[in-house]
Parts: structure tokens; C-alpha cells; sequence
């Protein structure tokens, strides 16, 4: 049988509760709750693998902010997309100058590579959490999808809506083959749907534009940061593709030089909150990660993510004390029990298209 991941707090003191929640969304959201809320913290959350994918039924009591920032763009190690399905209370989210109130069991889609921040109040919904290589896999990629909602009068809207609920109904009792076929099939559903309606970042016509040149062209960046001579005519070279045609590649990105610069940064923010690069200097860090200045590198990471280096840095060697002066056990946990929070964010990490 395919296993399930649940949580419930009313299954552990109300402080052990919640940080054993948060753990389980610290893949995808920093999370902001009232200090002093009117009611007690009460949560229920249950997962399902579902081959490639992730089907997720959450619910948390009162009012909480779901932050995608940069900061955790760049070290979450997510590269997904989230499909909402409200079946209840209020949910909002507000990126740019946009923002969306969704409405009841409505669906809506969530890119994790967008900065933005989510707003519920008592609102119970089911998700999808699927890599983007799944998608654009099926769909050719390049496509606007951060905000993208059905309604629920909409038919598309309806259908999708009701096969999520379907997938939850069923997924106790589907071995690991079902889920399997039975999240390919969703995929497809989800990659068809989301064809009508999405807005294509690009429009030409020069075939070389294709999913598996653009995994190509991503791969190569990820794996060249290093090099200072990293940029368009490298990447022509490489790619074999005309300067119109990498132009519009990288057109949704920004452009060569920010997509590169962008990932440079991300990768410096992953290096200073890694236990295994605690003792690098942060001139090394940035010279590994292609800058030749540091003084430059110092300027470019807090125009990105509103800090220095270093603040960033003291800031995770703080909480990492805080946290090992916590205690580990204190008579009221089960191991197993509170493993479920780090076994969710396993999961979602571990998702593959």
C-alpha cells in the first residue's frame, strides 16, 4: 500500500505541535503566526505520494502567513509548482501588485519561484505539489503559471476540484503502482488544462526551443557557477543556438546575465546556511560561486536578499545554537512521532519530475 504521511496536533502538547508543523512546511514557507492568537494551535495535515507528485490535505486553525521569499527560493531546494484546491475559509496571497482572493472550491496554481506571501484563516484545502520538470515536460515549458486559477462554476475548475477530492478518497487504498498511474493521469490532466489556458512566455517558431534544450541550457549554469566566463556566448557555444534564440530562452528569466547572477546569489545564501561551508570565508564563497569581487558580491547579496553576507550567516549560526540549547527530549515526544514533520519536507524535497 502506498504509505501516508499524517499529522495531527491534538496528538502532542500544543508547543511540540506546532514546530513539528512548521517542520513539515519549512520546505516551501517561512510561516508567520500572532504571537498571542485567540485560540488554541490546532493543525491536521496528511500527505500522499503519488509517483512523481505529492497530494496534501491541510488545514490550520486561525490566521497565518505563508512567506515564499527569496531567502527560502534559495535554500529550500523546491523547484515546484502548487495547485490549491480551497474547500473552505479564506485564503489570499499577494505577489508583485497582484493580489488574489480565491474563492471557494476554486483552484488555484502556486510557482515557488515567484516571491510571495499567502494569507489563510480556518481554510482547509487539498494541494498538488508537483516539480516543474513534470510540467514542462508535458506542457514545453516557458509558461505563466504563478496565479493561474479556475473557478468553481468553471467546468475545467470543477473537474479538477472534484479529482482532487477523488484522489484523497481513494489514496489509502492504492498500492504504490496506482498511485503511480494514478498521478501520471493527473499530471496529464493538470498539463492539459493548464495549455488552455496559460500564456506562453515566448513565441518563436525556431524549433530548437525545446523543453530538453532548456533543461540543457539550466544544467549547464548549475553546474558552471564558477566560471567568471559564464554568460551568452558561452552558453551559444555550448547550446548551439542563435543569439535571438537565446534571447528568448532566457527572456522569462530576466535575461543571461540576471539568471546567472540570480543563481550565483542563491547558491552563496545555500553555502552560508550549510553546516559543511560554516568555516569557508566568505571571500571564498563568493569566488566559488563566479564573483571576482567580493566588495561587488557583498553589494549584489543585499540588494537580493536585504542583508550582508555576514548578517546572513550570523543569523543562521544563531538559530542553530538556539536550537541545539533546546531540549532534544523532554518526556513527552516519541521519536517516531515527531519525525513526521521532517519526513514531510523529505518528501516534498525528494519530489522528482
Amino acid at each position: 500500500m502506498s504509505t501516508p504521511i499524517r499529522f495531527d496536533s491534538a496528538d502532542f502538547p500544543e508547543n511540540d505541535a506546532e514546530e513539528i508543523w512548521r517542520e513539515g512546511l519549512d520546505a516551501i514557507f517561512e510561516i508567520q503566526r500572532r504571537k498571542d492568537p485567540p485560540v488554541p494551535f490546532r493543525a491536521k495535515m496528511e500527505s500522499w505520494p503519488l509517483g512523481s507528485m505529492l497530494l496534501m490535505s491541510h488545514v490550520v486553525r486561525g490566521d497565518v502567513e505563508f512567506q515564499r521569499t527569496r531567502r527560502r527560493i534559495a535554500t529550500s531546494g523546491v523547484d515546484h509548482y502548487l495547485v490549491h484546491c480551497l474547500l473552505d475559509g479564506t485564503l489570499m496571497s499577494t505577489f508583485g501588485r497582484d493580489i488574489q482572493q480565491v474563492s471557494l472550491g476554486s483552484v488555484v496554481m502556486r510557482d515557488l519561484a515567484v516571491e510571495n506571501v499567502g494569507f489563510t484563516r480556518d481554510a482547509p484545502m487539498l494541494t498538488l505539489t508537483i516539480p516543474r520538470q513534470a510540467i514542462d515536460r508535458r506542457t514545453g515549458g516557458a509558461l505563466r503559471m504563478h496565479g493561474l486559477s479556475w473557478e468553481a462554476a468553471d467546468p475545467i475548475g470543477l473537474l479538477i476540484a472534484s479529482h482532487m477530492r477523488s484522489l484523497m478518497s481513494v489514496a489509502d487504498s492504492m498500492d504504490d503502482e496506482q498511485a503511480r498511474v494514478a498521478g501520471e493521469a493527473t499530471l496529464d490532466f493538470v498539463a492539459a488544462s493548464v495549455l488552455r489556458r496559460a500564456e506562453r512566455w515566448e513565441q518563436s517558431g525556431d524549433p530548437r526551443l525545446t523543453p530538453l534544450i532548456r533543461a540543457q541550457a539550466l544544467s549547464f549554469v548549475e553546474g558552471n557557477l564558477a566560471d567568471m566566463s559564464l554568460g551568452p556566448a558561452r552558453l551559444r557555444e555550448i547550446l548551439k543556438v542563435s543569439r535571438t534564440a537565446l534571447y528568448e530562452l532566457f527572456e522569462p528569466m530576466g535575461g543571461v546575465a540576471e539568471y546567472v547572477r540570480t543563481r550565483r546569489l542563491d547558491e552563496a545564501m545555500r553555502r552560508l546556511e550549510s553546516p559543511l561551508h560554516a568555516r569557508d570565508l566568505i571571500g571564498a564563497i563568493a569566488c566559488a560561486v563566479g564573483f571576482m569581487s567580493e566588495s561587488t558580491f557583498n553589494r549584489a547579496f543585499k540588494e537580493r536578499f536585504g542583508c550582508t553576507p555576514t548578517e546572513a550567516r550570523r543569523r543562521c549560526t544563531t538559530g542553530a545554537l538556539i536550537g541545539a540549547a533546546s531540549p532534544v527530549d523532554d518526556g513527552s515526544r516519541s521519536r517516531d512521532a515527531r519525525g513526521v514533520g521532517v519526513r514531510t519536507a523529505a518528501t516534498i524535497r525528494s519530489l522528482g519530475g
